[in-house]
């Protein structure tokens, strides 16, 4: 996620909290929302990025990093992003990057989320309170694109020695990047033609290209280094990080 000072509507300068590979502005430090910067159903214009220091209150209080003050924003979403990463890592699962996967993902959080459990019982809207949305929370957002880098970070690591075969890789809040193919990805099968977008699981990387099981009780199917872009839309995640064991 990428901090930028924006001047918002009132002359105001915000710090701005983005989207690292789109540039759209999810909202800023001091939760005035992006509202403050763009007027409603308008994209952020870049003439409004500014190199001067922040004038509003609330972000400088943010930025100060004041002892005993409040945190930022943007780090207490990540730590919420990290454990909605590590859930799913434990669960054996990628983590589900729609609302109502993450929705869900909160529901499971909560009980045992100690200082963050209000935070998480307020991310669960919808169990604990049926009138509200998950979404009117200010931190949603921001916790989904840190959990969607984190994703992004994991997509562009292999182990060292794998042979470079590149493939689409499409982040779920915008922006699209090569990222090399490993062991353990799932790939996505073109099905523009057939309509069927089927999943397999890469098995193997060779100099000559990948193996990749459908999981239809046949051996996994070797595809030429060429075929591999041809014959797959995109890679859906890495594989999850093994469960570990005290």
């Amino acid at each position: 996620m990428d901090r930028r000072n924006v001047t918002g509507l009132n002359g105001l300068v915000h710090e701005g909290l983005f989207n690292s590979h789109t540039g759209f502005l999810i909202d800023v430090a001091c939760h005035a929302d992006r509202y403050a910067v763009v007027e409603p159903y308008t994209q952020f214009d870049p003439v409004l990025l500014t190199e001067d220091p922040a004038t509003c209150t609330g972000c400088r209080v943010l930025l100060g990093g004041i002892q005993g003050g409040p945190r930022h924003p943007a780090d207490i979403a990540r730590e919420c992003a990290d454990a909605v990463l590590a859930d799913a890592d434990n669960r054996g699962y990628p983590p589900a990057l729609d609302d109502e996967g993450m929705r869900l993902a909160f529901v499971r959080l909560a009980p045992d989320a100690g200082g963050l459990r209000p935070l998480f019982k307020r991310l669960a809207r919808g169990v604990y309170d049926p009138l509200n949305s998950y979404r009117t929370e200010p931190l949603y957002a921001l916790t989904q694109e840190h959990l969607v880098d984190t994703l992004t970070e994991r997509a562009m690591v292999v182990p060292a020695g794998t042979p470079e075969v590149l493939i689409r890789y499409v982040r779920f809040t915008g922006g699209e990047l090569q990222v090399p193919v490993g062991v353990g990805d799932r790939l996505t099968y073109d099905g523009l033609a057939s309509g069927h977008w089927d999943t397999g699981t890469v098995t193997a990387v060779e100099n000559s290209g990948i193996l990749v099981d459908v999981h239809n009780g046949l051996p996994p199917r070797h595809y030429e280094r060429h075929e591999v872009s041809r014959s797959f839309a995109f890679k859906r995640d890495r594989a999850s990080a093994p469960l570990t064991t005290s």
